[in-house]
């Protein structure tokens, strides 16, 4: 995947309500547009997530144009899940942002429930490790070989 181009498909829009695995808030609204990177693969062998941060939500199956602001890590089970966290490209109101920080304060408070939301009630520890933006493209560029590895059919 060549960075100039990076995109993701939106699989449930920003403000839909998700099931979470965790009771005490079965349902909550998505802060952001919950995404996949095409032609990639986690760790676990699924698509690598994405939340992409737009002023309004996308349609699913849409085709949004990012730019990656940070890899957040997630503590799922006995690994880490990794969710990129994304700008819409087109979106005016984003275009100034560059890092996690740069979100307002809020929205990084929203996504971090709504990811932590998504655990184990058993897990104690802290579950949402903020990392940077360069961390975030080794994780679509490894993603991105681990599928096409599994392709061309050395995975």
């Amino acid at each position: 995947m060549h960075r100039s181009e990076l995109y993701c498909r939106i699989e449930t829009p920003k403000g839909s309500f998700v099931a979470q695995r965790r009771p005490v808030e079965r349902w909550m609204p998505s802060p952001a547009d919950c995404c996949y990177f095409p032609d990639t693969l986690d760790s676990a062998g699924r698509p690598l997530e994405a939340m992409v941060c737009a002023s309004q939500p996308g349609a699913p199956g849409t085709r949004v144009s990012v730019k990656p602001v940070a890899l957040l890590r997630v503590h799922a089970r006995d690994s880490w899940d990794e969710v990129v966290l994304c700008v819409a490209l087109d979106d005016p109101r984003r275009e100034a942002i560059d890092r996690a920080c740069d979100l307002p304060l809020q929205l990084r408070k929203d996504i971090e429930r709504f990811l932590n939301a998504r655990r184990s009630p058993s897990h104690a520890a802290p579950l949402v490790a903020w990392c940077s933006r360069d961390e975030a493209l080794t994780a679509i560029d490894a993603a991105a070989a681990r599928w096409a590895a599994t392709v061309n059919g050395h995975g």
